[in-house]
């Protein structure tokens, strides 16, 4: 026992410490947005007693045309052939929808997943591909930590392909074809969670092809075809179904993120300069993967430039390195960032493996700039704790605000306070109205609707609305405002004092007798 603790120390102080994060975060109330749909999408799948994804909106028979649901114009969720749907995974809402059967309650969700990050980074180590001090650097150092720090599929598409990437090294060491074949199925599950997964297979594929070069043919020959197509059933029935269901072979993720894909050729330079590096967008710091664990780029930059010998090991992930970045980078539909980048979430298995394999202990310089590119790294992962950890707060504070306000609906005139709203768009009837939104038809509903005998009109003071009229897409004007509150007067009966907080306004409605 104490030499087992010996030997994974490092995995037992994040089993200790992560959960302690989840509790002073609150991630509980970090259901914002992506999360929120993510949620939306496992508890719809549940309801429909998995007979379909189609989203169950709870304002449906108020807003069945989903004109004032919580992501407006964002290309979150739409109709895809009839079907109101999300554009997250069916295979995460699936697995996510088995915790919920199983009592798991949203509150404890981001922390039973971030598990699976931990349990990544033992395997990784069990099979002695990194140290237990690169466990600590990969989770506290690296974007891993936000990532895994919110309700999403992450944690578990990053242990899918940490294992195929464990299995495909074990292959090449053992020249074992069998392990090849588990690289490949674990592979091509976690396509089903990101596309990102489908990149990371060819950039492991090509760069197997390219360190082999001329005995490529030959190392072919010597693989079974049936085996190979048996491994690579999980990517076709990936197709078939995304094909059979959508009409697109990879799915909504790529019909909604690629719809209306018109990057100029500049711009995708500086989104790939946000993925790889750091960039300023709109007033906005977009942190990249090399930014938030700089670190991680010194033994590449040493093997690409100083050592002129090098193993085929280190090659081999060199290569995988270059191409994914490259790949991601450039065929990635936006920069992915809010507060880290995701799309290259995979290319940190290579990088920690990498990292672990480079020991240039007879320079005083790269022994300095580690440590202090560490440090960095590390500082730059606590601002990003606390940008969540105030994120949290503020949700949660909003909603109890939102809370005390028990009425049949709850309409929203702007996306931020609709937002705040996290969790409860799950279970509560709320319209978020925009620019876009028809709200004569929406009103009328209202009115002959008998279970909505109230409803509270949440929207921002007049001074903030003035800051940010100007700043949030389609947002209500202040004439739509105006005119949407006279024709409330007429059916409801106006709450004489409404409840206030910070820049927010909540005014009560009854419905007249």
């Amino acid at each position: 026992m104490t030499q087992k603790i010996k030997e994974q120390w490092a995995v037992l102080i994040l089993l200790f410490i992560v959960p302690i994060f989840h509790v002073w975060i609150g991630t509980e109330n970090s259901y914002i947005a992506d999360s929120a749909l993510k949620a939306m999408q496992t508890d719809s799948l549940i309801q429909n007693g998995f007979r379909t994804e189609e989203l169950r909106y709870p304002a449906q028979e108020l807003d069945p045309h989903h004109e004032a649901f919580f992501l407006p114009g964002s290309g979150f969720a739409k109709e895809i052939r009839g079907k109101f749907i999300g554009q997250y995974p069916i295979a995460f809402s699936f697995f996510s929808s088995l915790f919920r059967l199983g009592g798991i309650t949203w509150k404890w969700m981001p922390m039973l997943l971030s598990f699976f990050t931990i349990l990544s980074l033992y395997l990784l180590s069990k099979r002695g591909l990194i140290s237990q001090k690169t466990v600590l650097l990969g989770y506290g150092a690296t974007i891993l930590f936000a990532l895994s720090l919110d309700f999403s599929e992450y944690s578990i598409y990053f242990l899918f392909n940490s294992l195929g990437f464990s299995w495909w090294l074990l292959y090449r060491e053992s020249k074992k074809s069998r392990y090849l074949y588990f690289a490949l199925i674990a592979c091509s599950i976690s396509i089903w969670l990101r596309l990102e997964s489908l990149l990371f297979l060819g950039s492991l594929v090509l760069s197997e092809i390219l360190i082999l070069g001329r005995n490529a043919r030959n190392s072919i020959k010597e693989l079974n075809p049936f085996a190979v197509l048996f491994a690579l059933s999980p990517m076709f029935l990936f197709f078939l179904w995304n094909f059979r269901n959508y009409g697109n072979i990879l799915g909504v993720r790529f019909i909604f993120n690629y719809g209306n894909d018109n990057v100029a050729f500049l711009d995708r330079i500086l989104r790939f300069f946000s993925i790889t590096f750091v960039n300023y967008v709109d007033g906005i710091p977009k942190f990249g993967l090399f930014f938030c664990s700089s670190f991680l780029l010194l033994p590449v930059l040493y093997y690409v430039f100083l050592k002129n010998k090098r193993s085929e090991k280190i090659d081999f992930l060199l290569i995988v390195i270059g191409l994914n970045t490259v790949l991601v980078g450039i065929l990635s539909p936006n920069d992915g960032i809010t507060i880290t980048d995701r799309y290259l979430i995979l290319t940190i298995i290579p990088l920690l493996i990498l990292w672990e394999n480079w020991k240039p202990h007879t320079s005083k310089i790269w022994k300095v700039l580690s440590v202090t590119l560490i440090v960095f790294s590390l500082l730059i992962s606590g601002l990003i704790l606390k940008i969540l950890q105030h994120s949290a707060k503020q949700e949660r504070i909003y909603r109890d605000f939102y809370a005390r306000n028990e009425t049949s609906l709850w309409i929203f005139m702007d996306p931020i306070l609709c937002g705040q709203a996290g969790s409860d768009h799950l279970s509560k009837r709320i319209l978020c109205f925009n620019s876009e939104t028809n709200l004569d038809r929406i009103l009328k509903k209202l009115e002959s609707e008998p279970s909505v005998s109230s409803l509270t009109v949440f929207e921002m003071n007049e001074k903030e609305f003035r800051n940010f009229e100007n700043k949030i897409p389609m947002i209500l004007s202040s004439e739509s405002r105006t005119i949407l509150k006279e024709k409330l007067n007429l059916k409801f009966q106006k709450e004489k004092n409404p409840s206030t907080y910070k820049g927010a306004v909540a005014t009560r409605y009854d419905k007249r007798p």
